[in-house]
């Protein structure tokens, strides 16, 4: 006679092994707590209406692996859920800037300890790693016409990059998806320029009619909205460029 077995989504709604098995995150091996320690119960609120869904998952920057392995333990218990997690393992500016800083965060070791910590993950067979730079990468998924309901942008944290990362990315994000940027708050430069802030508000900006956003704690979670306000021709051609009195200077 055979046993039952109940699904990953009922052993998850029902306190069951699985759901115990996605909580204990002590069988990972992180050398920053950041993710747990800092934001994990944000995302835990924030991505209520998304369990259980068939969800693919975009991650841009997956370092050590905090959040990736949460997305496999909580957001991919559909059989047809996927995650593509892209990275070149090889550390930030910041990182490669900086000996002591390469060695506290563990380059040398990165995209082993990586691989060892999603293994430990029930869902692994559903990620796809991009070993790649992003801005090679995003654009190798757009030729696919890969299409995702959640983005995450936590790679690159040059300004210029982050730009980059999210103008790709906005595209195959479906509408009423979700977009997540990390390091909203960051300032590892001295030069605002360089720092991801500046790129994302310009890209909230830019973006304005098609989202809706909201801050929390140093990340900024966007959602995707049909667009709500169509360009207006301007019909006088008196005030067709900006006055340079007004404000207007590099």
């Amino acid at each position: 006679m055979g046993t039952n077995i109940p699904s990953n989504r009922a052993l998850a709604q029902n306190g069951g092994t699985d759901s115990v098995m996605c909580a204990d995150r002590s069988r990972f091996t992180f050398r920053q707590q950041w993710f747990d320690e800092v934001i994990r119960a944000d995302w835990e609120r924030h991505t209520q209406h998304l369990r259980g869904q068939k969800l693919q998952v975009l991650e841009i920057g997956c370092f050590e692996g905090a959040s990736t392995t949460w997305i496999l333990d909580n957001l991919m218990h559909d059989p047809g859920s996927t995650l593509i997690s892209i990275d070149t393992f090889e550390g930030g500016m910041e990182h490669n800037q900086d000996s002591d800083n390469a060695a506290k965060y563990g380059l040398a070791s990165l995209e082993d300890r990586f691989r060892a910590n999603v293994a430990r993950c029930e869902h692994v067979g559903k990620l796809e790693v991009l070993k790649a730079r992003s801005d090679d990468a995003l654009v190798d998924l757009r030729n696919r016409h890969a299409v995702f309901d959640f983005v995450y942008i936590d790679a690159s944290h040059v300004a210029i990059d982050v730009l980059h990362d999210a103008v790709t990315s906005w595209p195959m994000l479906k509408v009423h998806g979700t977009m997540v940027f990390d390091d909203y708050t960051w300032k590892g430069f001295l030069e605002d320029c360089y720092n991801p802030r500046i790129a994302i508000q310009a890209f909230l900006h830019c973006a304005a009619p098609e989202l809706k956003s909201e801050r929390v704690e140093s990340q900024i979670w966007v959602t995707k909205v049909p667009n709500r306000t169509n360009p207006t021709p301007n019909s006088d051609p008196e005030v067709y460029y900006w006055d340079e009195n007004a404000g207007l200077k590099l």
